[in-house]
């Protein structure tokens, strides 16, 4: 994946922490700090040049 996907990702795992900063219940931030740990995977994988499904195989 090319430089830009572990960018665009790690924005959208910013943007789950902000918003889980924000949540109303305990249940909603939860939800997107499990979220924002996804999309860290995910940029985390791009940056090391992994697709997607390789950390599974």
């Amino acid at each position: 994946m090319p430089p830009s996907d572990a960018n665009r990702f790690a924005r959208k795992a910013d943007e789950c922490r902000r918003l889980a900063a924000q949540a109303g219940s305990e249940i909603d931030k939860r939800a997107w700090l499990r979220l924002a740990a996804e999309w860290d995977k995910l940029a985390d994988d791009a940056a090391q040049g992994r697709g997607i499904f390789e950390r599974y195989k």
